[in-house]
């Protein structure tokens, strides 16, 4: 009995991850719609609640503005002194990155 329920579980674990995992890095905008990041993207909302996205990894200067790696999967950061840097350059992340319906 206990090994049925651990592989009931188990199975259910497994499912769960693999629809999360499949989902990938998405979010709903303001009129419904499923919006999603590109592969090693990044999905935020923006100052005016606006879903933009980025290529790669994004981060918010000290002036709200979201900046991303312009290198798919790439890395951004913000460094000692509060500024960004990024794998390649750092660009404002835009809706024309995202994926889905817009």
């Amino acid at each position: 009995m206990c090994r049925y329920l651990f592989s009931i579980c188990l199975f259910l674990f497994l499912i769960s991850a693999t629809a999360a995992f499949a989902m990938g890095n998405c979010a709903q905008n303001k009129f419904g719609h499923i919006i999603c990041a590109p592969p090693g993207g990044t999905i935020m909302l923006n100052k005016n609640d606006e879903v933009v996205c980025g290529l790669g990894k994004c981060v918010v200067n000290k002036a709200g503005i979201i900046l991303c790696s312009s290198r798919p999967g790439g890395s951004a950061i913000i460094d000692i002194m509060g500024n960004p840097v990024c794998a390649g350059a750092c660009v404002s992340a835009s809706q024309r990155y995202c994926q889905g319906k817009k």
